[in-house]
């Protein structure tokens, strides 16, 4: 395997910042486990791989492969704690929007986490778009690339005005907002978009203005909200019930 090279290191280093990852249209992968999963399922998609450590054979075979130091490994790193394995992936060209298929939506979302985790579930519930207002953490950030486990190499996610978007849709659409109906209430068959805001301000007054129909998780403890993206689940999990 090659050593790896001080021009490509300092080349990953670049790709540490959004504007030259949307530049070249490249994402950053960590972790052997999605790196070589990912390699596996998306193999046309695979730029290249660094390694601090041997790799499968298989791997070394198909892809450009690299060989780092733990050193180089951390200089090349996004994450405070480098993996053994770092991919560079090109981008994968998502579908084309479907206003007729299920749509959900997100508002400011900040937490790469957060994101990362919807788009994984989103996965697991067989939705498959959704749009996000411009203020959304980007789904190509490492960290959300790595808490979707792979997930945001499937999902077509849009990045849109919300505003203008909902005055181009012609659905009703259903936020989640804590007066909202009782969501055990309400019939899956009947979402189309479901709408789902901010960590810490849910969805802002200018959007609210966009639901014809508010829905709410009912609880039963003392907590005061649920995390965005467990709150997600539990509606995709309601409405996954539906026989569309």
């Amino acid at each position: 395997m090659e050593k790896i090279s001080l021009q490509k290191i300092k080349w990953i280093k670049s790709l540490h910042l959004k504007k030259n990852r949307e530049k070249e249209k490249v994402v950053l992968v960590e972790g052997h486990k999605l790196v070589s999963e990912l390699a596996i399922q998306f193999p046309s998609l695979v730029h290249s791989i660094y390694a601090s450590n041997d790799i499968d054979q298989t791997l070394q075979s198909k892809f450009d492969c690299f060989k780092c130091t733990e050193n180089e490994m951390e200089r090349i790193s996004q994450f405070y704690s480098a993996s053994s394995l770092l991919g560079v992936f090109r981008e994968p060209e998502k579908t084309a929007f479907n206003p007729n298929e299920r749509i959900l939506v997100l508002e400011g979302i900040q937490d790469p986490g957060n994101l990362g985790t919807i788009i994984r579930t989103a996965d697991w519930f067989g939705i498959k778009q959704i749009v996000c207002s411009e203020d959304t953490v980007n789904m190509f950030n490492s960290k959300v690339i790595q808490s979707s486990m792979g997930s945001a190499f499937r999902m077509s996610v849009f990045y849109e005005n919300l505003e203008e978007f909902f005055l181009k849709m012609n659905a009703t659409v259903h936020g989640a907002l804590l007066d909202g109906e009782n969501l055990l209430e309400i019939d899956p068959n009947e979402i189309k978009i479901l709408v789902m805001g901010n960590e810490g301000k849910g969805i802002s007054p200018s959007i609210q203005k966009h639901i014809n129909q508010a829905v709410t998780i009912p609880g039963f403890g003392q907590a005061e909200s649920l995390n965005v993206s467990i709150a997600t689940g539990i509606f995709l999990y309601h409405w996954s019930q539906s026989k569309s």
